[in-house]
């Protein structure tokens, strides 16, 4: 898999996605892989997770492999790291400091490998005496830095995660907003469209996966349904990812009540947990029918108008009627009463 680079102004900066496949710089025939190891080479692994007390320290290996022909300086770094909307692991691009995790890690500045060789490089995770118990995600990265013939700088960049799990009480759990709203059709006879959008974040210290489900109740349980959202998957301590779904069949009954249910779910069977309550929220959409409305606004004017017609009409025909009576009484010479 390429590594995807971006371009920013005169300065360097990060592939805006980290995979520990090969990849090849833009413009140039390096192409490289980083992966876990130890001090032997791969081991298998597609990143490094470890548990740790404050103040512990652990040794890890980065393998970084030339598959080109050329030997390449590859530049090290480390960062804070983050999950995407799509739930895929990100680091800080170069220009952005870590904070966090990213600054637990001690790394070689660079490393030179020949063509079609690979070289092990240590790097040092230690954890600070006062960390706070949790998740804390960073990442580590190989780099190269090209120009492509211009004047725009432009660092491809190939990593893996790190992610360490400090001990202590550990806090799963999400906060959930929900918004909605409601698109009625023209067609008096068609159903319109509620559309809901959550937000959920991860207000704990463990990243989580989610289950959201989505109920639309109208008046008096009236259309009552439940829907399931995407999973979403890996939200990182402090993050917050975003939802929608889309109901149809939904008749203008005036309103809608609107409830969002997610569950909290362990990212995998080693870090798993119980007895968590879901997160909620509650919202209310508008669902006027205006143009059912319209249709009886003009049934009721053409039914008016109607009565009127046929109380024009029966007056005016017991007009002629009694014209006509009178007209042949006087023909016969009869007074008219």
């Amino acid at each position: 898999m390429n590594a995807l680079a971006t371009l920013a102004g005169l300065t360097l900066v990060a592939a805006s996605a980290l995979v520990a496949a090969p990849a090849a710089a833009e413009g140039d025939a390096v192409t490289w892989s980083v992966r876990p190891g130890d001090e032997n080479g791969e081991d298998g692994r597609a990143w490094v997770e470890w548990e740790a007390d404050p103040g512990q320290s652990r040794t890890e290996h980065m393998v970084v492999t030339n598959h080109g022909d050329e030997t390449v300086e590859f530049r090290l770094s480390s960062a804070d790291g983050y999950f995407t909307e799509t739930g895929r692991f990100n680091m800080l691009p170069s220009d952005q400091e870590s904070v966090a995790a990213g600054r637990w890690i001690e790394l070689p500045e660079s490393v030179t490998v020949p063509g079609g060789a690979a070289e092990v490089v240590p790097f040092t995770v230690t954890v600070p005496d006062d960390a706070e118990p949790g998740d804390h995600a960073a990442g580590v990265a190989a780099s190269v830095h090209s120009t492509g013939g211009g004047e725009v700088g432009v660092e491809s960049r190939v990593g893996f995660r790190v992610m360490t799990r400090v001990t202590g009480e550990l806090d799963p759990s999400l906060g959930l907003a929900a918004s909605a709203s409601y698109t009625g059709r023209p067609n008096p006879f068609e159903a319109g469209v509620v559309e809901v959008a959550y937000a959920l974040r991860n207000t704990g210290n463990m990243r989580l996966n989610a289950r959201p489900e989505i109920t639309l109740s109208g008046p008096f349980g009236l259309r009552d349904r439940t829907v399931q959202g995407a999973e979403i998957v890996e939200i990182a301590p402090g993050q917050t990812r975003h939802g929608t779904v889309r109901l149809t069949e939904a008749w203008p009954l005036g309103a809608y009540d609107v409830t969002v249910v997610a569950q909290p779910v362990p990212v995998s069977d080693e870090l798993s947990f119980g007895g968590v309550e879901p997160a909620s929220a509650r919202t209310t959409v508008l669902a006027m029918p205006w143009p059912q409305l319209l249709v009886l606004l003009l049934a009721a004017l053409l039914a008016t108008w109607s009565a009127l017609h046929r109380r024009r009409g029966r007056r005016r025909t017991e007009e002629l009627v009694a014209r006509a009576r009178a007209e042949a009484l006087a023909e016969a010479g009869v007074p008219h009463p």
